[in-house]
């Protein structure tokens, strides 16, 4: 019986050990080192080419360069991402261009937006057109009704701000694309609505 309780009395202590230290480890706030907004986009990729997968990589970088990531930053999306080019080889290298450009893909449209132009390779002339070109996949993709189209392109009218011009484009992109595309697998209604 004394046994039985000494072995209790362990148990419970390490239970409650193994709770204080969970809670120690919460509230030790960044899982970062202390010095990583000091290190550079580069040493801040190459840190996470260290210590993660390629694509936790990609969602690193794109999710810090759009200010998602609260405990770090990507200050020029274009050097981070060429330094992870540089850096990766063989099967990391395809794992993480394969997981950055889907992530880019499925971001919302102000989010894919802001993508494009802090990646600095699009023409901006050219940036709406093709966001109104491949808004028809991401609908299909995620299985968007009008009401969430709708909803996003009120919220890409915005964030494009007083650049009218991206909004104009990109409409006239999503409008080519709905003529193209009328009667296949996306829901009528959403053709109604924005064709016209």
């Amino acid at each position: 019986m004394k046994s039985l309780l000494n072995v209790g009395t362990l148990l419970s202590l390490t239970f409650a050990l193994g709770i204080t230290a969970c809670g120690h480890k919460e509230k030790s706030g960044s899982k970062y080192p202390a010095n990583f907004n000091s290190i550079g986009d580069a040493g801040r990729v190459d840190y996470m080419i260290a210590h993660t997968s390629p694509d936790s990589v990609a969602r690193f970088i794109i999710q810090s360069a759009l200010g998602k990531n609260p405990d770090a930053r990507i200050d020029t999306l274009a050097i981070a991402t060429n330094h992870a080019y540089e850096k990766l080889s063989g099967n990391d290298l395809d794992s993480f261009s394969i997981a950055y450009d889907g992530l880019v893909e499925s971001l919302p449209l102000a989010d894919k937006m802001k993508a494009y132009m802090l990646g600095g390779s699009e023409d901006p002339q050219g940036l709406g057109y093709k966001l109104g070109l491949e808004y028809m996949a991401n609908i299909r993709n995620e299985n968007k009704t009008a009401d969430d189209v709708e909803k996003e392109l009120k919220a890409f009218e915005k964030a494009c701000g007083n650049d009218t011009a991206m909004y104009r484009r990109f409409m006239i992109g999503f409008r080519t694309v709905l003529e193209v595309d009328h009667g296949k697998d996306v829901p009528e209604e959403i053709y109604s609505r924005f064709a016209k």
